[in-house]
């Protein structure tokens, strides 16, 4: 376990590498290619501030360190990989991935919402119901997650393990990763193992996180705890990039409050439908407890953030459960009119330049969401879309009000 690749050395892939460095290991980190960050890593090396108000700076030229690129074949198989570039670049570094790795190698995907792995156990499939296992069986990806299946093709046979991370962090201007509240991480394999040695290795490695700034647990219900990091991202990427509000500014707000409870409802309906028990769905008061603790409620979220530097942003966190729930053919208005204004969002931020990058308001003498004057008078749009927009704004707070 003594050479470990991390792909993606923005804020979560940092964050990991750095600590299993100071553990004493020896890590690769593969930045964006022709990135200025990229060369800045390889240059003056990695900064890291976290919470507690330690700080680390990692030299480029450390023995136990390389700081490289995507675009960079290193001529050799890691034992484990740990892939943090954002799910909506994951199929760019596919074949990197599977390039620098066999099937004994541990890839451990720090990605938020449904990872591409998560039909790929046919333990899972068998628990599912009849007609939804008939439709998954040989139909194993979900197109807004896996485009044409490519990422199970090149990686499903990895030892995958699904990594759920809750660690507000962001990059600042100057290229320092700054990490807002104590991090955790939660591991799990996505199939079992017979002879436990994976799990032992896993299990080692979340020791490891723990002795050196990451509290990380070992689970054996991966998918439940994705589900309720999901809930929570819905939550908090999807409404703060839609409103370019902090967490902090959306809770205080009674209409969101009470949108909050119908989104929850709507996600933990298509959770169960997909296996996860009633016991391990997430609730209102989980997320709650997380998202009003210090360090969350001025933390603008990554989705939020993407869209702000007018970078494409994982807009699958609401749209794949949505696919899910089409698939199931279950009903849920709310989600799918809020992924409706999401990828109109992302679309608005890509090309607006010099506007703000999100499409909604709160107004709160009226108690309801509104599309920004921005938005209704920019030529970006046609009036066709803003008639869609205004439909699907429509459900989004009919959903808030009848809570």
């Amino acid at each position: 376990m003594n050479n470990i690749l991390v792909i993606g050395a923005g804020s979560v892939g940092a964050l990991m590498g750095a600590s299993l460095f100071k553990a004493g290991l020896k890590i690769t980190f593969a930045g964006k290619p022709n990135s200025d960050y990229t060369k800045q890593l390889k240059n003056k090396g990695l900064q890291l501030s976290c919470a507690n108000s330690e700080s680390l700076w990692i030299s480029p030229s450390h023995p136990r360190v390389k700081f490289v690129d995507t675009a960079t074949d290193l001529s050799e198989k890691f034992e484990i990989i740990i892939v943090a570039v954002k799910s909506n670049n994951l199929s760019k570094v596919a074949f990197y991935i599977k390039a620098h790795s066999n099937p004994d190698t541990i890839l451990i995907h720090a990605q938020n919402g449904i990872p591409y792995w998560w039909f790929n156990n046919d333990n899972y499939l068998s628990t599912l119901d009849e007609n939804l296992f008939d439709k998954l069986s040989s139909h194993r990806y979900l197109n807004t997650v896996d485009s044409n299946g490519i990422l199970q093709k090149n990686l499903g046979d990895r030892t995958i393990v699904g990594c759920v991370v809750k660690a507000p962090c962001q990059r600042t201007k100057q290229g320092k990763i700054q990490v807002n509240k104590p991090p955790r991480l939660i591991l799990g394999l996505t199939k079992s193992d017979r002879h436990n040695l994976k799990q032992q290795t896993i299990q080692s490695l979340c020791d490891t996180f723990s002795q050196h700034g990451i509290a990380a647990t070992y689970t054996d219900k991966i998918r439940a705890a994705v589900c309720n990091k999901l809930a929570l991202n819905i939550i908090t990427n999807v409404l703060s990039a839609l409103t370019g509000r902090v967490i902090g500014d959306l809770t205080t707000n009674y209409h969101t409050n009470s949108l909050i409870e119908t989104v929850i409802a709507e996600a933990n309906h298509i959770f169960c439908c997909y296996g996860i028990k009633p016991e391990d769905l997430p609730t209102e008061q989980a997320i709650y407890a997380y998202i009003k603790t210090p360090g969350s409620q001025s933390h603008l979220p990554s989705l939020a953030q993407d869209f702000s530097q007018r970078k494409p942003g994982e807009v699958s966190l609401i749209t794949a459960p949505v696919e899910m729930a089409e698939i199931a053919q279950l009903k849920v208005p709310t989600l799918f009119s809020l992924s409706e204004l999401l990828k109109i969002c992302q679309t608005y931020s890509l090309k607006n330049h010099n506007g703000k990058p999100y499409i909604l308001t709160i107004d709160h003498s009226a108690n309801c969401y509104m599309l920004t004057d921005d938005l209704c008078q920019s030529n970006l749009v046609d009036k066709w879309q803003i008639s869609n927009l205004q439909a699907h704004l429509a459900q989004v707070n009919v959903s808030a009000l009848n809570n």
